[in-house]
């Protein structure tokens, strides 16, 4: 490894105690996200600011940010492939890892979102073809998928170079060798690695372009004001190229001041990075010109509200900030570091001063699109406390959205020390050969830190944390409680009539919307059609309880509390005094189907001690679907004029990765032996580039 190079196996063997120090912020902000979560989970969402009203807020607009911040990254590095863009090499990783890692953070805000997470299973069981949250599920796996492997791939030769590095510990090396695949660097491996990264680099365009399409659709599909329009689509791209773009230039900036890779990370990258930054600021401008301008000259509607509250009322300070921070600020920085000789010095704070703006603005911008419009009620509200009609994040939702940033940035800088940030065949092609300045290395003076003093206060943080005061023991109960007992029954309720289904001739089918391949089969036209499935009503049914002691007298006036287990936990369904009787009655009316438990506790008194008793209830069966059996697309059967087009698409994609990883990567690269070809020294390999 030459002089030069040095530098990245620097960043990645060697770790100064500001690393430790930095990891622990990060990690202590997470886990006081994960605090957060677990009071959502217990008490549900009436901890957050989210109500019936406006039923997406933070949690949504973290989930299309880091879903748009992670599509610059692919973009810039395929396209900057395909187009063999020569000062690309050092930023193609940093770049990669920004995609991999934000798409890691921005798909689980969505169940984050959810007030029964226990029900994601139902998307998959019960999910249907035509909802544009089962699109939304099928494109962001795809391109998570693809992402991992875009970034995976081009790292091979570097691991291989790795594990052979006498400097690094014995577990890093053998975890080097086998992410390797046996890598050796012979003619035949570099053929095919490059075969594979062309592959890739095409097929990842398309990929990144349809997944924030399809992010938007799920705001366009709706008939809201602000998102019932056509223009959403390509302007989510558009937003999520440019809030990449300043994202990118941000990791870069932090990368290189505390790596030292001022060798790698230089102006010209930066200066080319900004010229792409204002590029998109302008088409950024267009886009709100014409999204609010077509709609503001004629200002129907419900559209004429929603365009008060953005320009001057409740929302006016965020619309206003936005367009300060993603369009006008920037753009005024950029064009006057580029276009002036006297200010080109300035061009790197400048570029990174502009990129943060852009960043924040581009938060700003998501929670504009999702936040005013659900504000913007389609009947009057009447009734409702003020705090329901205008949204508030909760310190709950503000705690998980900081966890969600400290995550983003604990896994890059974990995966950053892991691997180099930097790829070092490819700007060891990219660049002659030459030794580097004695100031493009400097030492990194501390080590890994007093581990043993760490280790004591560690200790002594575990200690104090699970210390528990003494409880006082001096008044004990001279009378022992009664022991009490619970019995509990349960009956299902009359059903209300269901009309007969006219022009019925013959009965219904067997009917379920997950299974929808014989019914997408039943649309064509050589298909049978299917009959409509009859509509059910909720199956009700009465949970009662109990209350005796153990001589079976029945204790009046007792509050007993209900509950039905989930995946995550006992859910409460509120507390019933019992009558005169010793009784206590549930009437349970909404839509749960199959068998589950249902507890009843008692918390007991000072005369009567606690007790809980359990019982298995059956719901009822799942009913079908009540969507109606006529329309264009959104039916009840699997419309093929959107099944089709999904399937094909995405279907694709997935032979396109097995090709890619599983035939030229896994079984090809892992068998090509350097049999008969040596190892292509280092200034061979640009020689090697040209032939292929």
């Amino acid at each position: 490894m030459e002089d030069r190079e040095t530098v990245l196996l620097r960043s990645v063997a060697e770790t100064t105690w500001r690393f430790y120090a930095w990891v622990g912020f990060l990690a202590t902000v997470v886990l006081w996200g994960l605090y957060a979560y677990l009071q959502q989970l217990r008490y549900g969402l009436i901890v957050t600011g989210l109500r019936d009203q406006v039923s997406w807020g933070i949690y949504v607009t973290n989930f299309v940010f880091f879903i748009g911040i992670s599509h610059a990254g692919t973009l810039i590095s395929a396209i900057l492939r395909v187009v063999n863009a020569g000062w690309r090499q050092p930023i193609t990783r940093l770049a990669e890892g920004i995609t991999v890692f934000a798409l890691c953070i921005g798909a689980p805000m969505v169940i984050i979102d959810l007030g029964r997470p226990d029900r994601i299973l139902n998307l998959f069981r019960y999910g249907r073809i035509q909802s544009p949250i089962l699109w939304d599920v099928l494109s962001v796996t795809t391109y998570l998928t693809g992402c991992i492997l875009y970034f995976y791939i081009p790292m091979i030769p570097d691991l291989g170079k790795l594990a052979s590095e006498p400097r690094l510990s014995g577990w890093r090396r053998r975890l080097y060798k086998t992410l390797s695949l046996g890598w050796t660097g012979s003619a035949e491996q570099h053929q095919l690695l490059e075969r594979a990264i062309s592959v890739m680099a095409i097929i990842i365009i398309p990929l990144a372009v349809s997944v924030h399409t399809v992010v938007s659709w799920i705001f366009a599909m709706t008939l809201r004001p602000g998102w019932n329009t056509s223009l959403l689509g390509p302007y989510f791209v558009a937003g999520a190229i440019y809030s990449g773009i300043g994202m990118v230039i941000l990791c870069m900036y932090f990368i290189r001041r505390v790596y030292h890779l001022e060798g790698y990370f230089e102006p010209l990258h930066f200066r080319n990075l900004g010229i792409l930054l204002l590029t998109f600021s302008l088409i950024f401008l267009y886009f709100n010109i014409n999204e609010y301008l077509t709609v503001g000259y004629k200002a129907p509607g419900l559209e004429k509200g929603l365009l008060d509250s953005l320009f001057v009322g409740e929302f006016a300070p965020y619309f206003r900030g936005m367009l300060f921070l993603t369009i006008l600020a920037p753009s005024l920085l950029l064009s006057a570091g580029l276009a002036f000789e006297r200010w080109r010095p300035l061009v790197v704070p400048g570029a990174v001063f502009a990129s943060s703006l852009v960043v924040v603005g581009a938060w700003l911008e998501r929670y504009v699109i999702v936040v005013p419009t659900l504000s913007t009620p389609l009947l009057p509200m009447q009734g409702l406390p003020p705090e329901w009609m205008h949204y508030q994040p909760t310190w709950v939702e503000w705690s998980i959205t900081a966890a969600a940033f400290a995550g983003f940035l604990l896994i890059y800088t974990l995966l950053s020390k892991l691997f180099p940030i930097v790829s070092i065949w490819e700007t060891r092609e990219a660049e002659p050969l030459k030794a580097a300045a004695p100031s493009q290395a400097q030492p990194i003076r501390d080590q890994w830190g007093h581990v043993y003093s760490g280790g004591v206060i560690l200790l002594v943080g575990l200690t104090l944390g699970a210390a528990r005061p003494a409880q006082a023991s001096a008044n004990v109960l001279e009378k022992q409680p009664r022991q009490t007992r619970l019995v509990l029954e349960w009956e299902p309720l009359e059903r209300a009539e269901v009309p007969p289904a006219e022009n019925a001739t013959e009965p219904a089918k067997p009917y379920r919307v997950y299974l929808f391949l014989d019914q997408l089969l039943a649309r064509l036209p050589f298909g049978e059609q299917q009959s409509k499935p009859p509509e059910e009503l909720p199956h009700p049914l009465a949970v009662t309880a109990i209350l005796q002691d153990a001589d079976g007298t029945p204790l009046a006036f007792r509050p007993v509390e209900f509950s039905f287990q989930t995946l995550f936990g006992w859910l409460s369904l509120g507390r019933r005094p019992t009558n005169a009787e010793g009784k206590a009655k549930l009437v349970i009316s909404d839509r749960r189907y199959g068998n589950g438990p249902i507890r009843v506790s008692y918390g007991g008194d000072e005369a009567t001690g606690p007790t809980a008793a359990e019982i298995l209830v059956d719901f009822g069966p799942r009913p079908a679907p009540s969507l109606p059996a006529e329309g264009v697309l959104i039916t009840p059967y699997a419309t093929p004029a959107i099944a089709l087009p999904f399937v094909l698409f995405y279907g694709f994609m997935w032979v396109m990765f097995l090709y890619t990883f599983g035939y030229l990567i896994l079984w090809r690269l892992r068998r090509a032996t350097a049999s008969g070809a040596a190892p292509l020294s280092p200034e061979m390999l640009p020689l090697q580039k040209r032939s292929l």
